[in-house]
């Protein structure tokens, strides 16, 4: 039997390198400026959580671009302006993607901090059930990776988002249903035009009949010139979705 000396020893012992195991598996830094401060539910420090860039009331019905206080509807936006012809129906997107928000992506697609998912995922739900076709969607599904990137990744964070916010909307969740058919080029690296030419056919449903007459939602991180979700939501109309939407965390 252990002495009275020996257990609190062993006791602390075990308690620093459980303590430290945790650190590892939920690091409590923040999830955006990365400081080792006290952090919040979802993982963000106060001054963090204060700062997101949220994208506020005066948005673009169509594509969820911020717009100014005295701008009104979609001729009004200059993201739309600039593109004939968006596939999907409307789109909700909860922060600029800038600052903490964009740090907050990067957390989680580079740095595999799975906390991430949830504070994005709490956001968009939010912005989504604030929307007059929220009661419509039957189906949530990502925006697919080619599976070269997945390998290099080891994880699809929009595959993580969609079904995390599938289960909180209490709708059906589909990961495979819209397949990448060939790898693209790095959007980043691409401006305009050449970012619709990189994604033109590279999506397909290979079951249309789990898309025939149901309204779907597509959830990705970030949506910068919608190139993708649009070429995304050309796929599923033409396997007979009766309407597209689209939500992400970064505009």
């Amino acid at each position: 039997m252990p002495s009275p000396e020996v257990r609190p020893a062993s006791g602390r012992f075990f308690s620093r390198i459980g303590g430290a195991v945790l650190d590892l598996v939920y690091p409590q830094d923040c999830i955006a400026c990365r400081r080792g401060v006290p952090v919040d539910p979802l993982g963000l420090c106060p001054d963090c959580r204060a700062g997101l860039p949220r994208i506020g009331e005066w948005r673009c019905p169509r594509c969820g671009d911020e717009l100014g206080p005295y701008a009104a509807g979609r001729p009004a936006c200059p993201s739309c302006s600039r593109r004939s012809g968006l596939m999907f129906r409307s789109a909700v997107a909860v922060c600029r993607y800038e600052g903490a928000a964009r740090e907050i992506v990067h957390r989680l697609k580079f740095g595999g901090d799975l906390r991430a998912v949830r504070l994005m995922k709490e956001g968009i739900v939010q912005r989504v059930q604030s929307e007059p076709w929220a009661g419509e969607i039957d189906l949530v599904v990502p925006v697919p990776l080619h599976w070269t990137r997945r390998i290099g990744r080891r994880f699809n964070q929009s595959e993580l988002l969609a079904r995390s916010i599938a289960h909180s909307l209490g709708c059906d969740y589909r990961p495979s249903l819209l397949r990448r058919l060939r790898r693209t080029r790095a959007q980043s690296f691409l401006r305009g035009i050449a970012r619709e030419e990189n994604m033109r056919g590279a999506f397909g449903v290979p079951r249309p009949a789990l898309a025939n007459g149901r309204a779907v939602l597509l959830v990705d991180d970030v949506m910068t010139t919608c190139a993708t979700a649009s070429e995304c939501a050309r796929a599923l109309l033409a396997a007979e979705a009766r309407r597209v939407y689209v939500a992400v965390f970064a505009r």
